[in-house]
């Protein structure tokens, strides 16, 4: 949410910031910006890994629905353990993490139902850039957590180099 002032004027920096992790480069930069953010307003910053667990369709074979939970288990303990780091390296440049959170699910719907219990006021997420089949054929992450939250999301993406850009200008 905002904060109310003495003034009865509202601030407009939102008093908890949600972080959006998965351990790319992407989200190392978000996690930057969001350090950045908390420190400059005093917000409350909380950390979230989600990872999916849609079934895939159709559902496998009762032995490879064996294979799949253990995948599954291993799958959860790396986003425990990635989750954990990524908390202590932002304590290590500076954050404060009023909370660290691990969910499981869609990964948008989880995110965004999450804000939403959180009630915080702004969402902040890295975003990969997609190749161009991507692009036509799917919605990225961060798209898909944007057309659907009603809350602020900034999404943070890596600079583009001049050379690179000149070469997308081709």
């Amino acid at each position: 949410g905002l904060r109310h002032t003495k003034a009865g004027g509202t601030q407009i920096f939102p008093t908890s910031i949600l972080l959006v992790t998965d351990g790319s480069r992407e989200a190392t930069l978000a996690a930057e910006v969001a350090v950045d953010l908390v420190n400059g307003t005093g917000s409350e910053l909380h950390v979230v890994h989600v990872i999916s667990t849609v079934q895939e369709r159709p559902y496998p074979r009762y032995s490879a629905k064996e294979r799949t939970e253990a995948l599954l288990e291993a799958k959860k303990l790396r986003a425990l353990t990635l989750l954990d780091r990524r908390v202590a390296w932002i304590e290590k440049i500076g954050g404060k993490v009023a909370g660290s959170h691990y969910r499981e699910g869609k990964l948008d719907e989880e995110v965004i139902r999450f804000s939403e219990e959180l009630e915080v006021g702004l969402v902040i997420m890295g975003d990969r850039k997609l190749g161009w089949f991507e692009r036509a054929f799917a919605r990225s992450f961060s798209e898909r957590v944007l057309s659907r939250a009603n809350r602020p999301v900034l999404v943070v993406r890596e600079p583009v180099s001049p050379k690179r850009m000149a070469l997308d200008l081709r």
